[in-house]
């Protein structure tokens, strides 16, 4: 990244960050992934149970693999799964010690959007966990609530329909079409306004592009 630009958008990362402050959630930025990577390796240390919900991000960064060589045991479904084994294993997810995710966006007043297609991670995001660490790329920055629902339903969703090999109107058009698909991922929209009461929360915002 230009040097300019990444001082431009690391000037708006921050602005992001003390916006999440205000709204309850602790807030940490991040010069790149690897730094990102680094302290959440740290704070997760070994031993823990890390629940991790469905992120290109979280695979970008190699932290599945880390967090497990590190000592871990790291709760996940994986392709294939019957549908009562992957049932346990997201409800063993939402007693996590460190929850993992990312979200679609996050806008410059603070707030947290996500879209998901079963709801498992809209769940944990809510209750549940002893820690949810939320770990976001600068791509992921919308100006406001608005932005942050077009970006998820136009951007990281018709990007995660082509990775999931989901043939719905959206990878055709270009665009969300609010389709009655029964192979649709956008059911189920969860938005942090505010840091849920009974959750500890913490953002890690990255001066990186990181997933969709």
């Amino acid at each position: 990244m230009d040097a300019n630009l990444k001082a431009a958008t690391a000037r708006s990362l921050e602005l992001a960050a003390a916006a999440l402050r205000k709204n309850g959630f602790a807030a940490e930025v991040y010069p790149d992934g690897a730094a990102a990577s680094a302290a959440l390796l740290a704070l997760a240390g070994s031993g823990k149970k890390i629940g991790l919900g469905g992120s290109v991000t979280l695979a970008e960064l190699g932290l599945p693999e880390a967090l497990a060589a590190a000592g871990n045991t790291v709760v996940t479904h994986k392709p294939g799964m019957p549908p009562e084994e992957r049932r346990a294993v997201w409800l063993s997810a939402l007693d996590s010690d460190i929850y993992l995710a990312s979200p679609q966006a996050v806008t410059l007043d603070g707030k947290l959007l996500f879209v998901d297609g079963n709801g498992n991670r809209c769940a944990a995001l809510t209750w549940g966990p002893r820690k949810t660490v939320l770990i976001a790329g600068v791509n992921k920055l919308a100006r406001d609530q608005q932005e942050g629902l077009w970006r998820s339903r136009n951007v990281a969703a018709i990007a995660n329909n082509i990775r999931l090999g989901k043939q719905n109107p959206c990878v055709k058009s270009g665009r969300c079409e609010d389709c009655a698909s029964p192979q649709r991922i956008c059911n189920a929209v969860t938005m942090l306004w505010k840091k849920p009461a009974a959750s500890d929360v913490l953002v890690m915002l990255v001066n990186q592009p990181l997933g969709y």
